[in-house]
């Protein structure tokens, strides 16, 4: 049997993760095991999680081999060899597939680099990217046990949420 990380080697060593109540094999080669073994005990927890995640995403990457985007008719097999997408629906069309793809290889899922000079989100997506930032402040404080201002950035996201559900 061929490595199924890398597809190259002869698989040697079968690794099994059990969760929720299911149960998925892998099968790895020798250097792969190792690069595993290798981002655990070197302490890089995202990479160990990443080769875990692909574990239990395998099941469900056959089934994402037959998604077909509904603008450009591209498949997500054909996706997967060539790297590129058709079309701006694929990223709609494929999004469940894509989010923990690009989570592991930029280690986020919303773009955070420049933007084209006049770019503006829509007034949605602007609000939205504020309440996320709230949110994420509001974990901040309450993690660091502050909760006076944690209260205040509550009271923000609620004053934002009543303002859109009046709009």
């Amino acid at each position: 049997m061929i490595c199924e990380e890398c597809g190259k080697n002869q698989a040697t060593v079968a690794v099994t993760v059990s969760a929720g109540g299911e149960m998925r094999t892998r099968h790895l080669c020798q250097d792969c095991m190792s690069k595993m073994e290798l981002s655990l005990v070197s302490g890089d927890i995202q990479s160990f999680l990443g080769s875990i995640l692909s574990i239990l995403n395998a099941q469900k990457d056959s089934a994402a081999q037959e998604l077909t985007c509904s603008g450009c008719g591209l498949t997500y097999a054909q996706f997967e060899r060539t790297g590129r997408l058709g079309c701006a629906q694929c990223y709609h069309d494929f999004a469940d597939e894509l989010k923990p793809l690009l989570q592991r290889i930029h280690g986020r899922t919303q773009h955070a680099g420049r933007r084209p000079t006049g770019f503006r989100l829509s007034p949605e997506a602007e609000k939205e990217q504020q309440m996320q930032a709230l949110r994420q402040k509001m974990d901040e404080a309450v993690a660091a046990e502050n909760f006076e201002d944690a209260a205040k950035y509550r009271d923000e996201l609620r004053l934002l949420t009543q303002k859109g559900e009046q709009e």
